[in-house]
C-alpha cells in the first residue's frame, strides 16, 4: 500500500512530534512513525533547561507542555557536604534568569510529555502511525520508507524528506550509513521516581554530590521526585538486581541533604534504570533525502541533563531549513555546523561535572572543593555553569576548552 505524505518522521518521541506538529503547522502533510504501541516511562527525557524552554516555544509546543501539568522551576540548589546548608540555600542557581523569556526550567515525565504533542500534532493534522516495525529507509533524491503496520499490511511512503527520530539505536542512522563518533563513559546514571515527599517544603530543583554519587533531582507531580544518582564506572552494577531499589534509596540518604532521611524512606513508584553517561556525535547528521533529530544525531551525556534541549534545538533548526530553503541536502549544512559545535560544548560541560562529581578517581574531596573555589574565582567557570541553563552558544568558547576539567582532575 503507497500513501502520500510531504515529510516522514522515523520516531514518535518528543524531537519527533515536536517537529512533526511544527511541520503540520506550516501546511506540510506529515506522517509520524512509532513503534511502541503506548509511551512508557525512559526514565530519562523529562527536563527541559530554560534554553530549552525558549525552543519548546518557538516550535509553539510550550504551552501543550505546561497545560498538561508540567513543573517550572525558578531555582536550583547545589548541596555538598563541603557547603553548609544556609550558604547552599542563600546561593541558589537562578534558572528562571538564564535566558529571557523563559520562566525557568520545566519537569515533565516522557509519557505525559509525548501524550501532549501527540494531541497537538493531529490537532495540527499530522498522521501518527503506532505499532509500526521493519522500517526500512532508502535513501536519494527520490526517499523512500517502508513499514509494517500493527495490522501485519506494509505502507511505503514517498516524502520529499525522511527525517530520522527514532533514538540512540536509530535504524535510520544506520541504513543510510550515518556513523557516530563515540566519547566513552565515565560515569553511570541510574534513575528512580518517588512519591511520598508532600511534607517537604521542596521549591527547586537541586543537585548533590558526596564522595561517591552525584545526584540530581526533579521535581514532578505534588509529592513526587525523579532521582537519579551517579556513580563510576568502578560501580556499574550497584544498583542491579532485585535489591536494587533498596539500595538506591539507601544511597539518596545524602548527609548535606535536609531531607535525605525523607528521600530514603520515599515511595518508588517507578522503574529503576541504569545506563552509561557517553556522548556521541557526528560530523553531517544528514545526507540526501533524509536528516536526523535528537538522540539520533547523537547524545550528550545526561549528567547535565541536556537530551530534550538539544531534541528541540534540533528540530526548530531543521523547521526553519526546510522553511527557508527547502528540504534538499545542502540546506541541511547550516544545522549539521551548529550541531557539532554544541555537543562540543556540551560533552565538555558534561565531562567537567562527571570529573568533579560521578567518574572514579582518587581525590574527589579535592576536586569538589576546587569546583566550589572556581565557582567563586573564575568567571569561566560561571560561563560554563550559565551555558548548560542558557544555552552553550551563549558561553564563550575558551570555556569548553578543557582547561577547567584539568583543573579539577589535578587538584
Amino acid at each position: 500500500m503507497e500513501s502520500d505524505a510531504d515529510y516522514v518522521i522515523v520516531g514518535g518521541g518528543i524531537a519527533g512530534l515536536a517537529l512533526g506538529s511544527a511541520l503540520s503547522g506550516d501546511g506540510h502533510r506529515v506522517v509520524v512513525l512509532e513503534a511502541s504501541s503506548q509511551y512508557e516511562d525512559r526514565v530519562r527525557g523529562e527536563s527541559l533547561l530554560p534554553w530549552g524552554v525558549v525552543e519548546a516555544a518557538e516550535l509553539g509546543v510550550l504551552q501543550p507542555l505546561l497545560d498538561a501539568d508540567a513543573r517550572i522551576t525558578t531555582t536550583w540548589v547545589h548541596y555538598d557536604a563541603l557547603v553548609p546548608t544556609e550558604a547552599s540555600l542563600a546561593n541558589r542557581i537562578p534558572a528562571g534568569m538564564m535566558h529571557p523569556g523563559a520562566p525557568g526550567s520545566l519537569n515533565l515525565r516522557h509519557p505525559e510529555a509525548c501524550g501532549a504533542l501527540a494531541a497537538l500534532a493531529g490537532d495540527r493534522g499530522a498522521l501518527l502511525v503506532r505499532g509500526v516495525a521493519d522500517v526500512v529507509v532508502q535513501r536519494g533524491t527520490d526517499p523512500c520508507v517502508a513499514a509494517r503496520l500493527s495490522t501485519g499490511q506494509t505502507v511505503e511512503y514517498r516524502p520529499r524528506l525522511i527525517i530520522g527520530a527514532d533514538g540512540r539505536s536509530s535504524t535510520v542512522r544506520r541504513q543510510v550509513g550515518i556513523s557516530l563518533d563515540r566519547h566513552e563513559a565515565t560515569h553511570m546514571i541510574a534513575g528512580l521516581l518517588v512519591e511520598g515527599l508532600d511534607d517537604i517544603d521542596l521549591d527547586h530543583d537541586f543537585l548533590a554530590t558526596s564522595d561517591d554519587l552525584f545526584m540530581a533531582s526533579f521535581r514532578q507531580h505534588a509529592g513526587q521526585v525523579r532521582v537519579y544518582l551517579c556513580p563510576g564506572i568502578a560501580q556499574k552494577n550497584r544498583f542491579a538486581g532485585p535489591a536494587g531499589p533498596a539500595e538506591f534509596l539507601r544511597s539518596a540518604n545524602f548527609a548535606c541533604l535536609p531531607f535525605g532521611e525523607r528521600l530514603a524512606s520515599s515511595n518508588p513508584i517507578g522503574p529503576l534504570a541504569t545506563f552509561a553517561g557517553d556522548d556521541t556525535w557526528t560530523p553531517e547528521p544528514y545526507c540526501e533525502g533524509v536528516v536526523l533529530i535528537g538522540d539520533a544525531a547523537g547524545y550528550n551525556s545526561p549528567i547535565i541533563g541536556q537530551g530534550l534541549s538539544i531534541a528541540l534545538r534540533d528540530a526548530r533548526l531543521v523547521r526553519d531549513a526546510i522553511r527557508d530553503a527547502g528540504p534538499n541536502a545542502a540546506n541541511f549544512a547550516a544545522y549539521g555546523v551548529e550541531r557539532l559545535e554544541r555537543m562540543r560544548r556540551l560533552r565538555e560541560a558534561a565531562m567537567f561535572m562527571a570529573s568533579m562529581a560521578a567518574e572514579d578517581c582518587d581525590n574527589r574531596v579535592a576536586r569538589r572543593a576546587k569546583f566550589f573555589d572556581l565557582q567563586m574565582n573564575d568567571p569561566l567557570m560561571m560561563a560554563m555553569m550559565g551555558g548548560m541553563f542558557a544555552g552553550p552558544e551563549n558561553a564563550p568558547p575558551e570555556a569548553f576548552d578543557g582547561h577547567l576539567r584539568a583543573t579539577l582532575i589535578n587538584a
